[in-house]
């Protein structure tokens, strides 16, 4: 099986690179025995169409299947206000890059360290880094690139995908974590 190719070819990380993330049932394990799972969702997420909504709408789904507390960074809190959902917090992309990978740090929400991140609808480029930082300095924090071109710096990611079965895996995926 060929390896997935960065979508900006230039992304190379070394000998170790995410697992494809080709079927929902591959996040199985990983949120299994995930505590404490965290969904970082960027402004992409509020131009990105999904179904009849946009990726917001498929973020609020997540999080209330799967009990996922979510930080919206990119001025995409107001989106998640304005379709009700006050369960969000706000916070700068590179900054939670660098607070992620403190062991002590309580969290967004204050309960305490994150053992898992979903992360998606952040610019290429800067999820790329925030993900290399957790790969290289939060060891024992899995990460799954939800975003639509691989990410090598992920534990698992999407292959760069068509938009359909993108959105095919994703709906499997609320379904895995909770939802219907």
């Amino acid at each position: 099986m060929m390896r997935p190719v960065p979508w900006q070819t230039g992304e190379i990380c070394g000998p170790d690179s995410a697992k494809a993330l080709t079927k929902a049932t591959l996040i199985q394990r990983t949120w299994s025995k995930a505590k404490r799972p965290l969904l970082i969702v960027g402004s992409k997420a509020m131009t990105e169409k999904h179904g009849k909504g946009d990726m917001v709408d498929f973020a609020i789904a997540l999080s209330k299947a799967g009990k996922i507390p979510v930080v919206a960074t990119g001025g995409t809190t107001k989106a998640f206000l304005e379709k009700d959902f006050k369960e969000v917090k706000s916070m700068g992309t590179m900054a939670l890059a660098y607070y992620l990978q403190d062991l002590e740090w309580k969290g967004p929400h204050g309960k305490g360290p994150h053992d898992l991140i979903f992360i998606f609808g952040i610019p290429y480029y800067m999820q790329w880094t925030l993900l290399s930082a957790v790969m290289n300095f939060a060891p024992d924090m899995a990460s799954i690139s939800l975003s639509r071109h691989y990410q090598p710096h992920a534990k698992l990611s999407f292959p760069n995908m068509k938009a359909k079965a993108w959105y095919t895996i994703l709906k499997e995926i609320i379904e895995l974590v909770g939802g219907k």
